[in-house]
């Protein structure tokens, strides 16, 4: 695949944007993982490129404010931000999710009373046309992953061709409610500091459509998962750690460690 003109410059966004996030967080990461990174850019461009070029508003902030939780009454507003599409005679509005393509298509009800909200919001109260939602799963496959990194140019366009991040989910106004109703849950449990974590078999089990665990896919991405006394216990359980050995999991994992002693190699 070559690079046009335009992806040029995308590589030299990229790399400020690089260089602010480094200034702005005060470490960095490896050159591994900083083309990764850029691998996902490039690609999920070149995949989406007929959906970009068509965008008519990017990041339109949906807002439904002046909503109640069921028992308590507290006050809260539904946010969100999508993009919307004019396909020839058609209008799409897409969602884009840092979430596997198997992970949605294993759990689509989730995404769907989501997109259900906020086709709601555009169609239904700002009167605007609707013909069909979306989602975009931005991650690559590790498929193609693979392929960029030890394959041949024939085995990553095979992948690249494979790849379907755009998932169709339609639009079914009679969930509405149901889902404004669960967001007004979750924010009652929320302001009543109603905060149990999972439990140790929660995050041992595997994710629908996933091949990690519950831990490895969400609990790493969470800043404080070692105050969480579920996590602490899982910790112990799959690495069988002993009391003392403990202290050196209060800090990151050891393959956290690595990732940002390495990245951070350059930058001292």
């Amino acid at each position: 695949m070559k690079q046009s003109e335009f992806e040029s410059q995308l590589g030299e966004m990229f790399e400020d944007n690089f260089r602010f996030l480094c200034e702005e967080a005060g470490h960095s990461i490896n050159e591994y993982l900083k083309k990764l990174a850029f691998d996902q850019v490039l690609y999920y461009y070149r995949k989406n490129k007929k959906i970009i070029e068509q965008i008519t508003r990017a990041e339109v902030k949906l807002s439904l404010p002046e909503q109640k939780t069921p028992n308590d009454k507290i006050p809260y507003t539904i946010e969100g931000v999508v993009d919307i599409v004019r396909e020839g005679d058609e209008t799409w509005l897409y969602d884009l999710k840092t979430h596997d393509p198997d992970r949605i298509k294993a759990e689509p009800e989730k995404y769907k009373e989501q997109l259900n909200v906020y086709a709601y919001i555009w169609k239904g109260l700002q009167k605007n046309d609707l013909d069909n939602t979306a989602i975009i799963a931005t991650p690559l496959p590790n498929s193609l992953r693979a392929a960029l990194e030890n394959g041949t140019e024939e085995k990553i366009q095979a992948e690249f061709d494979k790849w379907e991040p755009v998932i169709p989910f339609g639009y079914d106004e009679d969930e509405v409610a149901d889902m404004i109703e669960n967001f007004g849950e979750t924010v009652e449990r929320i302001e009543n500091s109603e905060f149990a974590p999972p439990d140790v078999k929660k995050l041992e089990s595997k994710m629908l459509g996933m091949k990690s665990n519950f831990a490895t896919h969400v609990c790493r991405n969470c800043d404080v998962r070692y105050s969480c006394s579920s996590y602490v216990e899982y910790l112990k359980k799959s690495r069988n750690a002993t009391k003392n050995s403990m202290l050196k999991y209060m800090v990151n994992t050891a393959e956290e460690n690595d990732e940002f002693i390495e990245g951070n190699l350059n930058e001292t």
